[in-house]
C-alpha cells in the first residue's frame, strides 16, 4: 500500500491524482478528511506519494515573491463589503473574472454540516463563495475539474487555503496555464467537521428547527466581533459574537484544528498563491483612515500575475500601500502556523462525551501555571 504522509492536511491531492480512482477522502475519528485507499483497486503505482504536497514541496510556477507588495483595501461597494468577511476584495476579483467569461472556484456550504469546493460561472451564485467558512472543506475532485476547465481554455480564479492551492498546483503538475489565477487566504487552521456537526445538532435541538445557512463572520455587531449567525428553517435567526458562541470559542482557542495546521508547509512566505487575502486586524493603528469597523483586507500581491489582476480592479476599491511588517504584526498567520492547543488530545477524546458548553468550560479557560506545565509535559510524552 502507498505510504502517504502521517501528518495529512486533508487537501485531497492524492484522490484527484490517482489514475484508478482508488482513493477517496473520508472523515476520520477526529472529523478530518483523510485518504482511504481501496486495496482491491490500487495498483501501487506511487502517483499519490509523488503528488502529496506534504511529502513533496510544491511551488507556484509564477515565482512568488518573499517580499510581496502589500496593500490595505476594501470594496467601494458597501453592500459587497458588509456581506464579506473582511474588505470584499475576493468578490471584486471574482466579478472581474466572471465578466471576462471565466469561472470562480471556492468553498460553499453544501448542507448544514457539509462544506466543499464548487465552480461558479455567474454573479448570482457568487454569494455562495463569499465569506469565511470555519469548517474543513471537502475538496472532492475539484482539482481534476479545474484541470479540465483550463484545458478547455476557460479562465479560472481558484480560491482556498494554502494547502488546497498547493494541491491544485501538484495535480496540474508541470502544465503552466496562463488562464489560471490563484487566491489563498490567511488561514488560522481548519477545524474538525465533527465539532461543527456536534454544534449544529445542539443548536437545532435547542431551536427545534434545522439550520439552513451559517454565516461565520456576520458584521451586524461590527467586523471585529467575529459573530456567527445561523438561519433556521423556522426563519429564526440567531447570532452570537466570539465571546458567546461556543463554536467560535473552540475554533479560536485552536482546540479542534487539524494536526497538520500546527506546521503548515504553505502558510508562510513566499506564499503559494498569486494573491493572498486576509484581515488587516491592526488597521486602526497602521492606517486609521482605512478603519471604520466594516472590514479591511490585507492584500499580498505575490506574483506579477496577481499584481496585474489587482490593477484591473483598482477603480473599484479604496486602497493604500502598506508594509508587510505592519500586516504581519496584526495577522501573524501570514508567515507562521497557529499553535496547537496543548490539550488537543484530551479535547478529541472528550468530544463524544461532553457537550459544547462543557468542552468550552474545560478547554477554553485560563489555567494555573503549574497545571499548564504538567499538561504540556503530558503532550510531549503523547507526541513521542
Amino acid at each position: 500500500m502507498p505510504k502517504l504522509s502521517a501528518i495529512c492536511s486533508s487537501c485531497g491531492a492524492c484522490a484527484n491524482a490517482c489514475p484508478r480512482g482508488a482513493i477517496t477522502m473520508q472523515l476520520d475519528q477526529e472529523g478530518f478528511y483523510k485518504p482511504a485507499i481501496d486495496s482491491d483497486i490500487c495498483s501501487k503505482c506511487g502517483t499519490c506519494e509523488r503528488i502529496c504536497p506534504w511529502l513533496n514541496d510544491v511551488v507556484n510556477p509564477n515565482d512568488c515573491s518573499s517580499t510581496p507588495k502589500t496593500i490595505a483595501a476594501f470594496a467601494k461597494n458597501e453592500e459587497v463589503r458588509l456581506a464579506s468577511s473582511s474588505g470584499g476584495i475576493f468578490t471584486v476579483l471574482a466579478e472581474l473574472i466572471l465578466d471576462e467569461g471565466g469561472v470562480v472556484v471556492g468553498v460553499a456550504q453544501l448542507s448544514p454540516t457539509h462544506f466543499g469546493h464548487v465552480v461558479v460561472d455567474n454573479k448570482i451564485d457568487l454569494v455562495k463563495l463569499r465569506g469565511s467558512k470555519y469548517v474543513q472543506a471537502d475538496a472532492g475532485l475539484i482539482y481534476k475539474q479545474v484541470r479540465i476547465l483550463l484545458r478547455d481554455g476557460r479562465k479560472v480564479l481558484f480560491s482556498g487555503t494554502p494547502c488546497q492551492v498547493a494541491a491544485l498546483y501538484a495535480v496540474l503538475g508541470k502544465n503552466h496555464f496562463e488562464n489560471l489565477i490563484t487566491v489563498d487566504i490567511v488561514c488560522h487552521g481548519t477545524p474538525s467537521v465533527k465539532v461543527w456537526q456536534k454544534y449544529v445538532e445542539e443548536i437545532q435541538s435547542t431551536e427545534k428547527s434545522n439550520v439552513v445557512q451559517s454565516y461565520f463572520r456576520d458584521k451586524q455587531l461590527g467586523w471585529r466581533k467575529f459573530s456567527l449567525k445561523n438561519v433556521f428553517s423556522s426563519r429564526e435567526i440567531r447570532s452570537n459574537d466570539l465571546d458567546h458562541d461556543r463554536y467560535m470559542q473552540i475554533f479560536l482557542h485552536n482546540c479542534a484544528l487539524n494536526k497538520s495546521c500546527a506546521n503548515c508547509h504553505y502558510g508562510k512566505l513566499p506564499r503559494i498563491a498569486d494573491i493572498t487575502l486576509g484581515d488587516y486586524w491592526n488597521i486602526a493603528d497602521v492606517h486609521p483612515d482605512m478603519d471604520d469597523d466594516k472590514g479591511t483586507s490585507v492584500v499580498l500581491l505575490n506574483t506579477k500575475r496577481g499584481e496585474n489582476l489587482f490593477a484591473q480592479v483598482s477603480d473599484q476599491v479604496v486602497q493604500c500601500d502598506s508594509s508587510l511588517e505592519c500586516a504581519v504584526a496584526g495577522n501573524p498567520c501570514i508567515v507562521r502556523s497557529s499553535k496547537e492547543h496543548f490539550r488537543r488530545y484530551e479535547f478529541s477524546a472528550d468530544l463524544d462525551k461532553l457537550s459544547m458548553e462543557e468542552l468550552v468550560k474545560k478547554y477554553c479557560v485560563s489555567l494555573p501555571l503549574y497545571k499548564i506545565v504538567l499538561l504540556k509535559f503530558k503532550k510531549i510524552f503523547l507526541d513521542r
